[in-house]
């Protein structure tokens, strides 16, 4: 990815421009050294040599087009020294003893020139552009059948330009041309009904992506694909741990089916099969990618408590254990579960906000805990029976956290203390009710 990305994408990144800089040569430099030497010939080169100052050393160059940058006045000298120690190969971040990757300067007979160009032709297809800004202006068959990126940016096009073609997603031999074509077709949304009977279709690839692709343009098509529902819904509780060991399908089915925005089911769960619905919420729970559970709290928001009570074990176990990958976004069905417990008055729920008072993840945990000690709170009485454990999450907090700024933990530790306070005044709390009655 790092090789493949182009103009001002290499500039900016994913993370804003110090910390793609700073990882771009340590990524490419498995490659080889005609692949990082490709990148400097094509940006580093130049780009180095003008953020170089008079003195040698290397300033952050802020975010492009961003009115403020949290990063601005760092000195970014070691992140552009790390690169031009690349050749030096002294360090493994540098490439000593790196195998993992074939090298593409060994590929000379077998096309490496090639596979390079291509790589670079890839991430040229694609450029940072602003909201309304036209999009890719190619013929339609190429936006449909071309490379990934490019096929995204370009759908806007295609929705103007290729419905006919775009409308049969199941019947071309070209999978390239399929991919582009379900792409296409999410962005048409409702306009694409038509298109429903072949992307169902379509959902029974052997492809993994193209199975992904069609989802999502089911899900972009909106209410005239909820005939498709039953067919999603197999898919997501469906397992294959051989091609698919990480559940990547079920986590796209996820985001397709239960995201409050965008999702088939996101808003309204009128007409699904109970039995069928809660097989699903079950597993996508479990989902190893933490982002992909926290659709599913469009379902504790669209159900009652007396219908969502079979699936509370199963909320519970979300709550305690969260997904191992993509802990970034895993708060967000653990936050949900907490919220659902609380409403309810659910007892389990005291012990389960203690715990995570202390064991929530710790970025954006100083701002996270408010909310967790409001809903501990609102057990009035009842939350007097987890003070013991306050105390001793409050305690650690004051002894300060690793790896994590002592002056939030000792923010979070106040919060905690003046919750005590609060709970140990509260009068009587609401009748409470077990997780199974």
């Amino acid at each position: 990815m790092a090789l493949a990305s182009h103009g001002s994408e290499r500039d900016t990144g994913h993370t804003g421009n110090f910390f793609n800089l700073l990882w771009a040569m340590p990524a490419i430099a498995p490659l080889g050294p005609e692949a990082t030497g490709a990148w400097m010939r094509e940006f580093g080169g130049w780009y180095f040599d003008l953020a170089r100052r008079h003195d040698g050393s290397f300033a952050h160059q802020v975010t492009p087009e961003r009115d403020s940058d949290r990063y601005a006045g760092w000195d970014a000298t070691g992140a552009y020294l790390l690169a031009y120690a690349t050749p030096l190969k002294k360090l493994r971040i540098t490439g000593r003893g790196n195998d993992a990757v074939r090298d593409l300067s060994a590929c000379r007979r077998s096309g490496g020139h090639r596979r390079r160009a291509r790589l670079g032709q890839q991430g040229s297809e694609w450029v940072l552009r602003r909201a309304g800004d036209r999009s890719i202006d190619r013929p339609a068959g190429q936006l449909v059948a071309g490379r990934p990126r490019a096929r995204g940016d370009g759908a806007g096009s295609a929705e103007r330009r290729c419905r006919q073609q775009a409308h049969r997603p199941a019947g071309s031999p070209r999978l390239h041309a399929r991919y582009g074509a379900c792409q296409a077709i999410k962005m048409q949304r409702e306009r694409a009904a038509g298109a429903v009977e072949s992307l169902r279709q379509t959902l029974r690839a052997d492809d993994l992506w193209l199975r992904i692709l069609a989802a999502q343009a089911l899900a972009g098509i909106g209410d005239p694909a909820r005939p498709a529902i039953p067919d999603l819904l197999r898919r997501l509780v469906a397992s294959d741990p051989a091609g698919d060991p990480r559940g990547m399908e079920q986590r796209y089915l996820s985001f397709a089916l239960f995201n409050q925005r965008g999702g088939l089911l996101g808003r309204s769960l009128e007409g699904v099969d109970r039995d069928q619905l809660f097989e699903a919420v079950r597993a996508g729970l479990q989902n190893e990618d933490g982002s992909a559970p926290g659709s599913y709290a469009s379902v504790y928001a669209n159900l009652t408590f007396e219908q969502i009570q079979p699936l509370l074990p199963a909320i519970r176990r979300a709550i305690v254990d969260p997904s191992p990958s993509g802990i970034m976004f895993a708060d967000n069905i653990q936050v949900a579960g907490l919220e659902l417990f609380a409403k309810n008055h659910i007892s389990e729920g005291i012990e389960l906000l203690a715990d995570y008072a202390r064991n929530m993840k710790k970025h954006g945990s100083q701002k996270r805990i408010v909310t967790v000690l409001d809903l501990l709170k609102s057990y009035g009485s009842h939350a007097k029976r987890a003070i013991p454990h306050l105390r001793e999450t409050a305690e650690s907090f004051e002894r300060g956290e690793e790896d994590f700024p002592k002056k939030l933990s000792l923010e979070k530790a106040k919060a905690v203390r003046e919750a005590i306070a609060e709970i140990e005044a509260s009068g009587a709390g609401p009748d409470l009710r077990p997780i199974k009655p």
